[in-house]
């Protein structure tokens, strides 16, 4: 009988997502159905596992972090899709579009059907920090700076 190692123990662990990342892919997908465009066929799969799935495995949040890197605040350039969702909320966070808006908010929808800020900063937090550094030592780790434009937080649902 072999032990685990510390990898393998660690990457059967699993996390429960908090309301507020099931919120945001909520709304993202609420957006998506409405007829905004943005998010691939995987975002759109990640919205649906964060909003229904009472436990998201490391390996997700492994993924997660990564996508957060490339597309976040985080990110060299600015992240590719947090300025689209800041937009978006600078134009009061419309829920439909009005026929020529439809692609406007391409980074908001993005950003929030992979768990918005709540998952941004969920991320970040020292559990999963943890967690995600024990199962993945080789991997970049994450900044453990916020930084998330916090006045331009609203509250949707």
């Amino acid at each position: 009988m072999s032990i685990p190692s510390k990898r393998q123990s660690a990457a059967k662990s699993h996390f429960t997502p908090p309301l507020a990342v099931r919120r945001d892919a909520k709304i993202g997908l609420r957006l998506h159905n409405a007829g905004f465009q943005g998010g691939t066929p995987t975002g759109w799969n990640r919205a649906k596992q964060l909003a229904e799935s009472d436990k998201i495995s490391l390996e997700t949040l492994a993924a997660m972090r990564a996508w957060y890197a490339r597309h976040g605040p985080d990110a060299a350039n600015g992240g590719t899709s947090y300025p689209g969702y800041l937009k978006w909320l600078k134009n009061s966070a419309p829920m439909k579009p009005n026929g020529s808006n439809s692609s406007d908010y391409r980074g908001a929808v993005a950003w929030l059907i992979w768990g918005g800020d709540a998952a941004y900063e969920w991320l970040k937090t020292n559990s999963v920090r943890r967690a995600l550094e024990a199962a993945y030592p080789k991997r970049k780790v994450a900044s453990t700076v916020n930084n998330l434009a916090r006045n331009k937080r609203q509250r949707l649902l």
